[in-house]
């Protein structure tokens, strides 16, 4: 799924860019595990805004590929049942 692996891309490069903004800032005041919770908790709550596009793109993209297996669960299940 080339969209699974572009949102999850987008989110690793938004969590590195806001861990080495942290990092850049904060790192003579806080060690490297307080930093990268930091990075964690804003990266995932910039990424409800900033990453809106690429999650919706991925949402219809999972949504068609269950509709499909729906469809060819219901084919499968009404050739069952003719025979």
């Amino acid at each position: 799924m080339k969209e699974f692996a572009i949102y999850t891309g987008l989110r690793a490069v938004l969590f590195a860019v806001c861990f080495a903004v942290f990092w850049l800032v904060l790192h003579s005041w806080l060690t490297i595990f307080p930093l990268l919770l930091i990075a964690l908790v804003l990266s995932s709550i910039l990424s409800i805004f900033v990453l809106r596009a690429a999650r919706d793109r991925l949402a219809g993209k999972i949504e068609t590929r269950a509709a499909n297996i729906s469809t060819r669960l219901e084919q499968a299940r009404t050739a069952e049942d003719d025979d």
